[in-house]
């Protein structure tokens, strides 16, 4: 099976998620966790999976999403995965994707939030690096193992922030206003409102976890 891209919507705030759907529509896979899977069901006819306990779903919505949803996984309440977790594994095993991208991460519940930043340490994560991004129209959040990587800038983002989840060494930075040359932090560090010189530009680092964002600021 050739390599896929898959949108997972998952039930934090839906604020920018209808208009981020219609973008990758055509060209995505795309899942619903949970509550996600009711937000599908409302803005499309048709998309691939819902994946969740449905727990906050009432039973007519529920109907809707079975409607909707080629493939309908309804997960037992107690468990020892989240929602989103079980649909990022069933994209992994079906699609083989080359690309996930997590619309509904951000906002809604702080636990929810943590739990989905917490993602970085997940063993699904092995191989992915770069490869799932958690979005809304502000912000786009990758993660990243130790290695050397080419990060092209997001037209829309004028901000670039590096955030260590853990502590990092020797991490480089060229291609941007704040560059940085083999800088070894012993804690946990947010490198904030970095900027881009040209259109793309490169970042590595020995050892570590990091988060890397483009971000641009709301509209007042």
């Amino acid at each position: 099976m050739r390599s896929e891209k898959v949108v997972i919507v998952v039930g934090g705030d839906q604020t920018d998620v209808a208009a981020l759907v219609h973008r990758y529509s055509e060209s995505h896979r795309l899942i619903g966790a949970d509550r996600g899977a009711l937000t599908l069901a409302e803005l499309l006819t048709h998309f691939d999976a819902a994946i969740g306990d449905f727990d906050s779903v009432s039973s007519a919505e529920m109907e809707n999403i079975k409607l909707k949803s080629h493939v309908c996984r309804i997960l037992p309440a107690q468990k020892d995965e989240t929602d989103t977790e079980a649909a990022i594994a069933y994209a992994i095993e079906t699609f083989k994707p080359e690309e996930i991208i997590l619309l509904g991460a951000f906002g809604g519940r702080l636990d929810h939030l943590m739990s989905n930043l917490w993602l970085a340490f997940h063993p699904l994560m092995k191989g992915m690096d770069g490869k799932i991004s958690l979005m809304d129209r502000h912000n786009t959040l990758r993660f990243y193992m130790p290695g050397s990587y080419v990060l092209e800038k997001e037209t829309d983002k004028k901000y670039l922030s590096f955030i260590g989840m853990t502590p990092i060494k020797k991490l480089t930075l060229t291609g941007v206003v704040y560059s940085l040359n083999g800088k070894d932090y012993d804690y946990p560090v947010a490198l904030v409102s970095n900027e881009f010189e040209e259109a793309e530009m490169h970042f590595s680092f020995e050892s570590g976890l990091l988060a890397v964002i483009q971000s641009v600021d709301k509209c007042k």
